[in-house]
C-alpha cells in the first residue's frame, strides 16, 4: 500500500483483514485503489496480486452557506412589486439530497424569494411598503438542505425603507375659531395653528402662509393678519372694528418641503367682540 494509503487503512497480514484507521472524509477523496499481495511461505514463494475498491459514501456532514449581495437599499417606499433588493447564493459540500438547498424567508412580509437559476435566488419586493408605517424590515433568510437529519445557515438582510414626500402636512382639525376684542393692538397674537408631517427631513418641514382673498371693498386678507412661515404664530396687523367687521374667515395654508411639494389647508374663524 501507499503511504496514503498506509494512513487510511490497515492490513492483518495473517487474516487479510482491511480495517480503516484514518478519517474519511468525501468532500476531500470519495473513492481509494488498495494494492495488496499474498506470499505464501514455500521455498520459491509465489505472490499474487489483487486490487480493492473503496468507495466512500457521503453523510450530510456540511451545512450549507449563503452570501448575500445588496443591490437596491435602501429601497424607497414608491418602490413597485418587483424590485430586485439582493441576491442570495446558496452552497452545500455534501452530495445528493444532503447537497439539495432550499431558502426561505418568514411568511407575512411584503418581499418573496424567487429563484433565478441554480442556487441563487432573488429577493423582491412583493407588494406596496410605507415607511410611515414600517421603517425597516429584518429579514431572516434560511437554507436548508435535505439531508436526514437535515442541517440549516441562516443570515439577516436589514432592508430600510426610504421615505418619499407622499403625505401631506395635515392640520388636527378643520376650522380654528377665535375670539378678539375690537381696537385690539396692531402686531398682537391672535392664536397659533400647527400642522403635522409624517414624511421626514425636507419632506416633513412645514411653511405656513395665507391664502391670499379679498376682504370687504376689496382689501386683501393679508392687509387684516399676518402668519408666521415658520411657528405658525398668526398676528393682527391693525385694529379690528365691530362696526365694519364681525367676522374674519380666511384660509391657512401649511406647506412642506418636499419635491414636489404637498400642502394642506385649515379655515380660521376670527369673531371679532364689541
Amino acid at each position: 500500500m501507499s503511504i496514503k494509503i498506509k494512513d487510511m487503512f490497515s492490513l492483518d497480514i495473517s487474516t487479510g483483514e482491511i480495517r480503516v484507521k484514518g478519517n474519511m472524509d468525501f468532500e476531500t477523496q470519495n473513492t481509494y485503489e488498495i494494492q495488496v499481495e499474498a506470499i505464501d511461505k514455500g521455498h520459491a514463494p509465489l505472490v499474487g496480486h489483487s486490487k480493492v475498491l473503496v468507495e466512500v459514501l457521503d453523510v450530510n456532514d456540511n451545512v450549507p452557506e449563503l452570501a448575500v449581495t445588496s443591490l437596491s437599499l435602501p429601497v424607497p417606499e414608491d418602490a413597485p412589486p418587483g424590485t430586485v433588493v439582493a441576491l442570495i447564493s446558496v452552497s452545500d459540500r455534501d452530495s445528493g439530497d444532503n447537497g439539495k438547498v432550499t431558502c426561505s424567508i418568514p411568511p407575512d412580509l411584503p418581499f418573496q424569494l424567487v429563484s433565478t437559476f441554480k442556487n441563487y435566488h432573488s429577493l423582491v419586493l412583493a407588494e406596496a411598503v410605507d415607511r410611515e408605517r414600517v421603517s425597516e424590515y429584518k429579514i431572516l433568510v434560511t437554507a436548508r438542505d435535505e439531508g436526514a437529519p437535515s442541517l440549516s445557515a441562516s443570515s439577516s438582510i436589514l432592508v430600510p425603507i426610504a421615505d418619499v414626500n407622499d403625505n401631506a402636512p395635515a392640520f388636527p382639525q378643520p376650522v380654528y375659531t377665535v375670539f378678539v376684542k375690537e381696537n385690539n393692538r396692531p402686531g398682537a397674537h391672535l392664536l397659533s395653528v400647527s400642522a403635522s408631517d409624517p414624511d421626514v427631513r425636507e419632506n416633513a418641514f412645514v411653511s405656513y402662509s395665507v391664502v391670499e382673498r379679498s376682504v370687504g371693498e376689496q382689501q386683501p386678507v393679508s392687509s387684516y393678519i399676518s402668519v408666521h412661515s415658520e411657528s405658525g404664530h398668526i398676528y393682527g396687523l391693525q385694529p379690528f372694528d365691530y362696526e365694519e367687521l364681525q367676522v374674519l374667515q380666511f384660509q391657512v395654508s401649511a406647506r412642506d418641503a418636499g419635491f414636489p411639494s404637498l400642502c394642506g389647508n385649515v379655515t380660521v374663524q376670527l369673531f371679532v367682540l364689541d
